[in-house]
């Protein structure tokens, strides 16, 4: 018995490698899972069919007019479409909230969402129902992934691992504990996408290339260093765990933006450790070791050896941002379908986060030169102290006049973001020519301070547009707030003119009091976002700017493990890493600083020499840090075509391109087999 299992395991590996079986194989896991994916593809179009009309139903009612459509669901809560009609008592509740002062619904999507909640299959998890797309993808994931196991020769252990894991998920739905199962089934999908990728790398770089081969030895190079299979275990294992360490009490709209923060920068930045340590790592043992002397004696050029290499890590980057990429993709739309605090709340995730957003902030006028020069005279001359250092000598004009300035022209600004009791401001919103589309609405962020800014009270606020038309709302301090805005209020030239008024409207007295506070905001509390695109788009354009970033990266660490020893290389590689990423900060904290150099020489040469090169570290890696997509994709904002291309052009093809030509210059000048005549 103990023999016929190793030969019983021989033929089967046999059997699947021929060319026959493979094919008919590959028809049978075509037929399972197209067939076991049908039954979630059929809901979500009968749900999505259902969608579309109850949102051209609810697009036509109108409370003014009292239709027939908008009487039933405010008396109600009730709306009929397809001949089947929809009840939701929480929509009977706050039926008159849902209509603007125009009688227009304020959001027909949200409300047919409502409707359709209840009709969705119990069988089913909602996020694989909610959108046709979603199974689709789904099914091509599935199917893509069996076929590859079959072909690639790895079968048996996927379908061990597969059995496995849906043991576990089995178990987990028993127990009534889903977030175990979808986790035990994240890791496997997470894994088993890993391995197949690999393989399927291998074989792509399996040329007879000489820059193919290196990479290929890179590729499998790294399966073998621990500091590198490390990083990539740490991400595959703690990547699904993320959504367990979130808080479900909180509003799910921070739900998810956390668990995308915590998910990209965890994939981001393991990825990019594992890139600078494997670069620097590959080439400086290689040379350490005279392992390159066995390379560069063969007809393969230094050049060829550096792409090669560059190539190889690129690509097992591709490989590990392809699968945390579809995993956490799928963990969202996991998480998107848990319990909302309320309807605003899921409005928020579908409008707010799971979307692509252009901003529009109103512009605040800076003083004038001449009128900031007034300014600051007047102030010095008003200031008996500043006036005695001065005179005394402890302190330079240069400084003062530059410090009081600063003082002078955040002051002004600020003073056109404030509203007191009582009194309004208007702002302009300019081009959004793109957002101004019939029945839609843009959202108007606001984030405002007011009197203590106690979380626990609300204030009273007015919004007034062009056209005289106005909205009051309450408005908690200190939290994000917003107001959809029919798309109709944008004039022709794509102005929105929205006139903040810090009043209260009686009902009773039918009149405008004053506010009790007054009411101020940041420059950034204040914008106007409207969809530009759908989220899957904006998400593969953020993982494709990390991409180009990491490619980057990984000729910096090839190119200085050239000419430096490993340790040296990794402590350049990661400082320049990290100078690139604090960018911004770093540009922020030079705007306040003052150029102090003290009394003496050596720490008057001393400060000086370290302001210059924060200047210039800020300087030259400026593009690495503002090119930045895992932030904008947390908001719910666009990242734009334009990005994408700055990020291809200038760190893609400049930066790498350079550091390949200094890279390449060090190395083919550099004493690679010099023998001595002894041992």
């Amino acid at each position: 018995m103990s023999e016929a299992a190793p030969r019983v395991w021989v033929r089967l590996r046999e059997a699947l490698l021929r060319r026959t079986v493979r094919w008919i194989l590959s028809i049978v896991m075509a037929v399972v899972v197209v067939g076991g994916m049908s039954p979630f593809l059929m809901a979500s179009l009968r749900i999505e069919g259902t969608r579309n009309a109850m949102v051209s139903a609810l697009r036509e009612a109108n409370l003014s007019e009292r239709d027939a459509v908008s009487v039933a669901l405010v008396e109600k809560g009730q709306l009929t479409v397809q001949g089947f009609t929809f009840t939701s008592e929480r929509l009977k509740q706050i039926g008159g909230e849902l209509f603007d002062r125009k009688g227009s619904l304020l959001d027909p999507g949200l409300v047919a969402e409502i409707f359709l909640l209840p009709s969705f299959p119990e069988w089913a998890p909602t996020f694989m129902v909610e959108n046709p797309r979603t199974p689709m993808l789904a099914t091509l994931a599935v199917l893509a992934s069996g076929i590859g196991a079959i072909w690639l020769g790895v079968l048996p252990g996927y379908l061990l691992v597969v059995a496995v894991a849906g043991s576990i998920g089995l178990v987990g739905i028993l127990t009534d504990r889903p977030a175990t199962s979808f986790v035990a089934l994240g890791m496997a999908s997470l894994v088993v996408s890993f391995v197949l990728l690999m393989r399927l790398l291998l074989v792509v770089l399996g040329g007879r290339v000489g820059w193919m081969a290196v990479a290929q030895t890179v590729v499998r190079e790294a399966m073998r260093l621990r500091i590198s299979l490390g990083f990539i275990v740490v991400v595959l294992v703690v990547l699904p765990l993320i959504p367990l360490f979130i808080d479900p009490r909180s509003p799910l709209r921070y739900q998810i933006q956390t668990f995308m923060s915590r998910a990209l920068d965890l994939a981001y930045v393991c990825s990019a450790c594992m890139t600078l340590t494997l670069g620097c790592a590959t080439v400086a043992f290689e040379i350490r070791d005279k392992q390159v002397w066995q390379l560069l004696t063969k007809p393969l050029a230094r050049l060829q050896y550096l792409l090669g290499k560059w190539a190889g890590i690129v690509g097992l980057n591709a490989v590990l941002l392809l699968v945390c990429g579809v995993g956490i993709f799928l963990f969202l739309q996991w998480m998107r379908v848990r319990p909302a605090m309320d309807e605003l709340d899921r409005q928020a995730v579908r409008d707010e986060v799971l979307v692509a957003r252009q901003s529009s902030m109103p512009p605040y006028e800076p003083l004038s030169r001449e009128a900031l020069i007034a300014a600051v005279d007047a102030a010095i001359s008003a200031d008996a102290t500043l006036k005695g250092d001065l005179d005394a000598g402890r302190r330079r004009m240069e400084d003062v006049r530059r410090e009081v300035g600063g003082d002078r022209q955040k002051e002004h600004l600020a003073a056109q973001r404030r509203v007191a009791s009582g009194e309004s401001r208007m702002l302009d919103f300019s081009g959004l020519q793109a957002a101004k589309r019939p029945g839609d609405t843009v959202t108007l962020r606001f984030l405002l301070h007011a009197g203590a800014s106690d979380s626990h009270s609300a204030y009273p606020i007015v919004f007034r547009f062009k056209d005289g038309s106005w909205i009051d709302r309450k408005f908690v301090p200190a939290q994000s707030c917003i107001l959809p805005v029919p798309a109709e209020m944008i004039d022709d030239d794509g102005h929105l003119q929205v006139e903040f008024m810090n009043l209260d409207f009686d009902a009773n007295a039918k009149a405008f009091v004053p506010g009790p506070y007054t009411f101020n905001w940041d420059q950034d509390g204040v914008e106007v976002l409207y969809r530009v695109g759908g989220f899957e788009a904006n998400y593969l354009r953020a993982m494709s700017v990390n991409l180009v970033k990491l490619s980057f990266l990984a000729m910096l660490a090839v190119c200085s493990a050239t000419f430096l020893s490993f340790p040296v290389a990794c402590l350049l590689s990661f400082a320049i890493f990290l100078a690139g990423s604090l960018s911004p900060f770093l540009a922020e904290s030079l705007k306040y600083q003052t150029l102090d150099l003290g009394d003496g020489v050596i720490a008057q040469s001393v400060t000086f020499v370290v302001y210059a090169l924060a200047i210039t570290v800020e300087f030259l890696l400026r593009p690495f840090g503002q090119i930045s997509a895992n932030e904008s994709l947390v908001r719910g904002l666009n990242v734009s075509w334009e990005r994408v291309g700055q990020a291809v052009m200038v760190i893609g093809l400049a930066w790498t391109g350079g550091t390949l030509l200094i890279g390449w210059l060090a190395f083919r000048r550099k004493e690679l087999a010099i023998y001595s005549g002894q041992g």
